[in-house]
């Protein structure tokens, strides 16, 4: 049998770079591998400052390394990395362990390098992917009791701190709307149990804006153990909201029209009927003379008093027919005028959705006036009363069919009044904001004019809005990176439209936590405040979460109805009595 190799030929034969230092940081010894990792013979690093190689950058970091395990004549717990010199003035990253002489016996201090510089590059290209992507990419532990990874997107769209998140992992919990809570605990069992899942949630307070994410999620198995879940957050906000715009399209198409359609083909339908018994009625009645006047006898007819028959009152009859027809076609006028009118407002929503104009900087003053104008005509109208609250020099950032949303909340309210309609407009600033209340003394607006609105329930083929003005506020202030807010009561109701103040610092999100856009400086203003369009911009229906949620439903028949019915789990808001948009 042959003699056992040397020690140091082995050591020559690692991949890895194995040095030996004294306390004064010269190379006492260093194995072959330099010679491929770095480009040195080995005999030209001996006797050389092994500080001198290391990047200018790292040098402090790893010369306090090597001190520690020299003061504590223990090894490293945690390896250190640092960039290294190479022969021909490139870098190559290590990994290194110091050991001391006490544990290895060896007179100086012994240094482990491995070359890590793919491994470093590649973390550097998914850092530089994670840091600039807008999805939250995520890891925590199997429990989620620790946060493994998480990159800087999760402060704008959760609206927490990293670092807050690391001290307390279940924190993003908090922010998820409470009503799909439920859901997101179930989703996390499942990743915990070694499930993929893939949720769409809400981020946002019952009370205030939400926005919607859509989190796959998958397990990290070692060995058949799942050590750890991993996935992204997206933000899908604008996905909901087209998905809400069409389904209000479709239900507005679907139930609303058809339904207001068949109003009008019943009513017609009457008309046909009620003049055919009319004329059937008068057409019996002379038979009938005609048939007497055939039975009777010459001298009979001699006999006026006694033979001549009573004339048939047709006028009476004839006049009801009259006023029934006249009043069946009012009905018909009067449903097919609403059709027009919501066949345009769906014009303009269609219009505006096509395009892309953006906000910008416009005084509100003359917009509340052509709103005003266009709401009202004659301001000296005796039969409402408007009255206007506005600063001359507030400008708001906002899309320039801003008008068209402030004047569908007066019609809105005039329309509903019980009595001669009072509008006022206010007009405020608050904090980044500028708010334009509309307040009235009209009823209060129904729950299921509102709530879908303001996210609080789903819309379905049972459960719907009848009408689109509301919807055209609100997708206007949407538009404008704002967003729309009801106060409800017996004394009326104050419609608050928010937009972003143009001469204010834009705040870094939106109400609802997505990027504002920026007013810039005041370039392209309107003074005059902007024309009037069609309509409006993006939104839509509410949608619940993607999995394992219970479902709501209610009838909704029409703004007069005096309950909603819930048949899914929910309890009907309150009865939808009084005024809403068109």
């Amino acid at each position: 049998m042959s003699r056992s190799p040397e020690p140091e030929a082995l050591i020559d034969l690692a991949q890895d770079k194995i040095a030996v230092i004294d306390e004064r940081g010269r190379f006492r010894y260093v194995n072959a591998a330099a010679r491929n990792l770095l480009g040195f013979d080995p005999d030209e690093l001996v006797g050389r400052d092994a500080f001198e190689l290391v990047h200018p950058d790292d040098v402090d970091r790893v010369r306090a390394a090597f001190e520690s395990v020299v003061t504590e004549s223990t090894r490293s717990d945690t390896p250190f990395e640092y960039r290294y010199g190479t022969a021909d003035g490139d870098w190559v990253w290590f990994r290194t362990l110091a050991f001391p002489p006490a544990e290895t016996g060896i007179d100086g201090y012994a240094f482990s390098s491995r070359d890590i510089t793919l491994e470093v590059e590649s973390r550097r290209r998914l850092e530089t992917i994670a840091s600039t992507s807008a999805d939250v990419l995520w890891m925590f532990s199997a429990d989620w009791s620790e946060l493994l990874f998480v990159n800087d997107a999760v402060e704008p769209v959760f609206g927490i701190d990293p670092d807050a998140l690391e001290r307390r992992p279940r924190r993003f919990m908090e922010s998820v709307h409470p009503d799909d809570r439920p859901a997101v605990e179930r989703a996390m069992e499942r990743l915990s149990a070694g499930e993929s899942t893939n949720l769409d949630y809400r981020v946002g307070s019952p009370d205030g804006p939400t926005s919607w994410v859509r989190v796959p999620g998958r397990p990290v198995t070692e060995n058949g153990e799942v050590v750890a879940v991993t996935g992204f957050a997206r933000d899908i906000t604008d996905e909901y909201r087209r998905e809400r715009q069409l389904t209000v399209m479709d239900n507005l198409l679907r139930h609303t029209i058809r339904n207001d359609m068949n109003i009008v083909d019943g009513t017609a339908e009457r008309i046909v009927d009620r003049v055919d018994d009319a004329v059937e009625s008068a057409s019996g009645g002379s038979d009938s003379v005609v048939a007497d006047a055939e039975g009777s006898d010459a001298s009979d007819l001699d006999d006026t008093e006694s033979t001549t028959p009573e004339p048939v009152d047709s006028e009476l009859d004839f006049a009801e027919l009259a006023a029934d027809v006249i009043d069946h076609a009012e009905t018909v006028r009067r449903v097919a005028d609403d059709l027009l009118t919501t066949a345009e407002k769906q014009r303009g929503v269609i219009d505006l959705i096509r395009q892309h104009e953006a906000p910008k900087p416009l005084r509100v003053a003359p917009i509340v006036e052509s709103a005003v104008a266009d709401a009202v005509g004659d301001p000296s109208d005796s039969r409402v009363t408007v009255s206007v609250s506005c600063p001359d020099g507030v400008r708001a950032f906002t899309h320039p069919e801003l008008d068209y949303a402030i004047a569908e909340l007066i019609e809105n309210a005039i329309e509903h009044a019980e009595a001669t309609p009072t509008v006022e407009i206010e007009v405020g600033a608050s904090d980044d904001r500028i708010e334009i209340a509309v307040r009235d003394d009209a009823p209060p607006i129904p729950p299921g004019e509102r709530d879908p609105i303001t996210d609080r329930w789903k819309m379905d083929d049972l459960r719907h809005t009848g009408g689109m003005g509301l919807w055209l506020v609100y997708w206007i202030a949407d538009r404008s990176g704002g967003d729309l807010r009801f106060d409800t009561g017996v004394d009326g109701n104050e419609v608050t439209i928010c937009v972003p103040d143009a001469d204010c610092e834009p705040s870094s999100t939106t109400a609802d936590g997505r990027p504002s856009a920026v007013p810039g400086d005041g370039s392209g203003v309107e003074p005059d405040g902007g024309g009037t369009a069609s309509a409006v911009g993006p939104a839509g229906v509410a949608s619940e979460v993607a999995a394992d949620r219970d479902g709501t439903s209610a009838t909704e028949p029409n703004r007069d109805a005096a309950s909603e019915t819930a048949t899914g789990g929910e309890a009907a808001a309150d009865p939808p009595s009084g005024s809403t948009d068109g």
